[in-house]
């Protein structure tokens, strides 16, 4: 039996309440379910960024990306931009499409001058200068010029630079220390060489260009001065103004740390694998965004997983394209708030069974005493 009297007051205090639980889920569950995926791929940047260019990648913030990457003459950029369009299913208008497909990459003045540049002075500011940087250094040329020049400054209390000193000490004392496990008999394979030589010459020529971000100098300039004893550097110092290699790179090992071995050699190999999946200048984008070693191996993860959207994307995100960032609190705040919210639907679920349940049936009767 239906109770009349103060059901229609009951119904309407329980149509706001219904009404208030609806709108609070409406606005909290959506946010709540996103948060709950960014913190899930924390650790995968390819996930990571997947999820935060469904609110970027736009079909107009596309397209103006592939006329400003058409207007200042990056074909790569613009070729990167049409792949993320066609992952994402957004359309480009063919004469945009056509203009950015057949941009081809500007010549950086003459091949030869940047080659020699880099391989004498290692000042060069293009990418052709670094490979020439990279032929010095695999003959241990370039890295005996850099320390001679700048633990020469360091010594006479001049202002160095601790980036390109740090990286030329860990190049001699990584290749010695190659050569000598993979070539037993002691010889000095340029081949063996080579994969460690290559990151850390190609880490130095991106410093002397201007493409490492303020943050990662500062990380890999601590971290080289941190690695280096004064009392050994005068002696790889000595060394390198003789020309005497074995010495160099004896006096190097010994200054090095192991952790700071482990990870500017894990920089390096990051450098050349990002080079061979999206490029120089897809490298040069990372470099300048990177702040710290564990961001470049993410920048890695995401190349290899990404491949030619690699540069679209860390051009929309930056360094949000590799790490959640400082909205790890927000994120957290807004799944706590859902938690609150599905506590108050479960007592307003309650509430309202109970207030149907007494204007259909009656009040409970009430429990007897025992005698």
């Amino acid at each position: 039996m239906i109770v009349a009297g103060s059901a229609p007051l009951r119904l309407a205090a329980m149509g706001v309440l219904l009404a208030a639980v609806i709108v609070g889920g409406a606005l909290t569950l959506p946010e709540a379910a996103s948060s709950v995926g960014l913190l899930q791929a924390a650790d995968d940047p390819a996930r990571l960024s997947t999820l935060r260019l469904a609110s970027v990648a736009t079909e107009q913030r596309i397209a103006s990306e592939i006329d400003d990457a058409v207007s200042r003459g990056d074909g790569d950029l613009a070729r990167s931009f049409l792949d993320l369009a066609a992952a994402q299913g957004s359309t480009v208008d063919a004469d945009r499409r056509a203009r950015g497909a057949a941009l081809a990459v500007p010549p950086e003045g003459s091949p030869g001058a940047a080659f020699l540049d880099g391989a004498t002075t290692g000042a060069s500011d293009t990418w052709m200068g670094v490979a020439g940087s990279l032929s010095a250094d695999l003959l241990g040329i370039g890295d005996v010029r850099d320390l001679w020049q700048e633990g020469g400054k360091l010594i006479q209390g001049e202002p160095y630079d601790t980036v390109i000193l740090g990286l030329s000490t860990a190049g001699l004392a990584l290749t010695g220390l190659t050569v000598a496990a993979l070539v037993p008999s002691g010889g000095t394979s340029i081949v063996a060489k080579a994969p460690v030589t290559r990151g850390l010459s190609l880490l130095k020529g991106a410093r002397r260009a201007g493409f490492l971000s303020r943050e990662l100098i500062e990380k890999v300039g601590g971290m080289a001065v941190g690695a280096l004893d004064k009392a050994a550097l005068r002696q790889a110092v000595a060394g390198a103004r003789a020309f005497d290699l074995p010495a160099v790179r004896s006096a190097a090992q010994r200054v090095l740390r192991p952790g700071a071995v482990r990870t500017i050699s894990g920089m390096g190999q990051d450098v050349v694998a990002l080079e061979a999946r999206i490029g120089q200048r897809g490298t040069a984008q990372v470099l300048g965004i990177a702040r710290n070693a564990g961001e470049l191996g993410r920048a890695r993860r995401l190349a290899d997983a990404m491949g030619g959207r690699t540069r679209a994307t860390l051009k929309l995100l930056g360094t949000a394209a590799l790490v959640l960032g400082d909205v790890v609190g927000l994120l957290l705040q807004t799944v706590w708030l859902a938690v609150g919210w599905m506590v108050v639907a479960a007592l307003a679920a309650r509430r309202l069974g109970l207030t149907l349940g007494r204007m259909i049936w009656g009040p409970a009767p009430a429990r007897r005493s025992a005698v």
